[in-house]
This record gives structure tokens, sequence and C-alpha cells, in this order.
């Protein structure tokens, strides 16, 4: 029982590390790839709107694509542990077919004909390699290509400025995917009113840019505010008569008829009265201002 057990855990053994091997190669060719993809596409454009600008973007670049490489290799070799060694020697050495599974089933027995299946397949178990179990074919193809995938990646790292794609075309695809923001120079302006024909008043003025005309009523007279649009630096101003239009600056208030109330249109009826009637509005004003 003792010499089959240690034969058989040996190949079990060997045939396992063979398998961790596999495991090291798939994930050293699996960062190879993604950091060359990283270094082609400058994946660092896309992680300095995420990572900490205090964090090295070259640091992260190549952790970021080892930590995918791990997960890419578990997955590919998740069911490594589930392998049956009894089946798979039993496959690949027919003459040993159900005798392995019985002798294993039956380790723990002792009579004649037990012991006698088990010094026969451990004799059988001497001829048994790890390297036919998993051929050494498998191994060096992905040694090779470990390999090329290395001095790929280590290629392209140091040509980056010739391999990687630029960031404009990058800046493109990326409004491409999510848009491209507006210009500033093509902003809507919000106005007051609906302009008729906006394009008509922002080349000659003649529109109706702010609605209807504002008109100023003073010293009774109705001024208009229309802003005339330009050209250039400024503006110029169209169809105005600098004598018609001139503001008219009026009579300092006096100080006598600051109580008075009036307004700005009986401004200048209370200025024609005589000074005997001025004087009563003051009276009359003062005695008001009491109540």
């Amino acid at each position: 029982m003792e010499e089959l057990m240690e034969r058989f855990l040996k190949i079990q053994s060997e045939y396992f590390r063979r398998r961790q091997l596999l495991f090291i190669l798939d994930l050293i060719s699996l960062f190879s790839i993604l950091y060359a993809i990283f270094v082609i596409f400058q994946v660092e454009y896309f992680l300095k709107a995420i990572v900490d600008v205090r964090i090295p973007i070259n640091i992260i670049q190549p952790i970021l694509a080892f930590i995918i490489a791990i997960i890419g290799a578990y997955l590919l070799h998740r069911n490594d542990h589930k392998i049956n060694m009894t089946l798979l020697i039993e496959n690949k050495y027919p003459e040993m077919k159900e005798k392995l599974r019985t002798a294993y089933d039956n380790i723990s027995e002792t009579n004649v004909i037990v012991d006698s299946l088990k010094s026969l397949v451990s004799s059988g178990l001497a001829i048994v390699s790890a390297s036919t179990l998993l051929s050494t074919t498998v191994v060096v193809t992905k040694i090779i290509v470990v390999v090329i995938f290395v001095s790929g990646a280590a290629f392209i790292s140091f040509n980056a400025d010739k391999y990687a794609i630029p960031v404009d075309t990058l800046t493109s695809i990326s409004e491409t995917i999510t848009g491209k923001p507006e210009d500033s120079t093509n902003l809507t302006i919000d106005m007051v009113g609906n302009p008729e024909d906006i394009e008509k008043a922002q080349a000659s003025g003649g529109g109706n840019i702010f609605a209807k005309p504002k008109i100023a009523s003073i010293e009774g007279r109705n001024i208009d505010l229309t802003i005339y649009g330009g050209e250039g630096p400024g503006f110029e101003v169209r169809d105005v008569s600098q004598t018609r239009d001139q503001f008219t600056k009026s009579a300092a208030f006096p100080v006598d008829v600051l109580g008075s109330n009036v307004s700005d249109g009986g401004f200048s009826d209370l200025m024609k009265k005589t000074e005997t009637d001025k004087k009563l509005i003051q009276d009359y004003a003062v005695e008001r201002s009491k109540i």
C-alpha cells in the first residue's frame, strides 16, 4: 500500500507542478498582451481622469495589466484542481484501465487478490511519467509564445511614440462616443422678447432684437432707447439727430419743495406759480406731514 501511494502521489505532484508552470506562463502572456494594448491605446490618457494625480500613471498602468492578467489566468486554470489523476493515467496508459481505480479504491483493504492487484499497479506506475501526462511539447510551446509576447511588449513600450495612437485621435473618439462639447461661439443667447428677424437685427440694426422698442419719457418727451448694431468694435449710431435727441438738463429741485411730493410731470407747473402760492403749498405739505 505504501509503495503504491508513494508512486501515485509522486506522479500527481509532478503533474500539478507542470500545471502551475502553465499557469505562470499564461499569466505572463496575458500581462504582456494587455500591457502592449495599454501602451498602444494610451490607457494613461483615460486613467488621468479617474486616478489621483499624485499616483504616477506609469505605475498604475502595469499594475492594472497585472491584475487583469491574474484574473484571466485564474479563469483559464480554475478547474485544474478537479482533474481526476486516476482517469488521466488510465487514459494515457490503457493497460492500467480499471486496475488503478480499483486498487486506489481498495487501498486500505488487505487480502490475497487486492495485494496482488496493488503490486501489479505499483509496477505499472513505475513507467508513468508526468511528462507523458502533460506533454513537454505543450510546455515548450508556451515558453516560446511567452518569449515572443514579452519581446513584443518591450519593443512597443520602448517605441511608444511610434506605435501609440495619437492623443488627438483618442480625444476625437472619446468626443464621438460621449458627445462633443458645444463650442462657445455656437451657444444660443437668450434674448428678451421674441425677435422677428434676428439676422436682420444683427446685420443692420433694423430688426426687433429686444421685442418692442423701449421708449423713455424725459421732461415730457419720448426718447427711443433702441440699440442699433454696428460692425467691428463699438457700434455705429444710425438715423439719430444730435440736436433733436439731446438730453435737456432740468432745473435744480428747490429745497423748499422737498416735502411737496409732486411728480416730475407737475414740477414745471409748480415752478410757474408765484412765491405766495409756493409758500402756501409748502405750509400745506408741512402740515400734512404732521398728521
